[in-house]
């Protein structure tokens, strides 16, 4: 996902020896997004990436001992039934603050990418980081 670095700067910085990630990739969602009028009203493919950053788990194989990971998908989901972004950083926001909400989260990154934004050859995206305050 390419945020590996950020997670790393995370973990340094909250001072942690053991510590890992857990991750949502490539969830494409079709979602009503953006600003200008050609957008509108019209679905586009979004994809979502999302890494947080977790204390390691204390061991034992049982999904108690971790955090469960499908509230990444979730948490795109709530986001999304939300009244309308124009912006993908506000959408991002959303999710950011949901992915955050559990205390074993301790830091996150939310991509966002237009797969095939009206008017562009490309594709476009944002990146939002959080992390604690120390």
């Amino acid at each position: 996902m390419g945020q590996q670095s950020s997670m790393t700067d995370a973990a340094i910085y909250l001072g942690l020896r053991d510590w890992g990630t857990i991750r949502l990739e490539k969830l494409i969602r079709q979602v009503d997004l953006g600003i200008h009028d050609h957008e509108r009203g019209v679905t586009q493919p979004v994809r979502f990436d999302i890494e947080v950053l977790v204390q390691s788990p204390e061991g034992g194989d049982s999904i108690d001992n971790v955090l469960d990971y499908e509230y990444l998908e979730q948490s795109v989901n709530n986001a999304l039934s939300e009244s309308r972004a124009e912006l993908q950083e506000t959408l991002a926001r959303r999710i950011l603050d949901s992915v955050m909400l559990p205390q074993a989260a301790l830091a996150a990154t939310v991509s966002l990418t237009k797969l095939d934004p009206m008017g562009f050859d490309s594709q476009l995206g944002c990146t939002l980081v959080r992390m604690p305050e120390k």
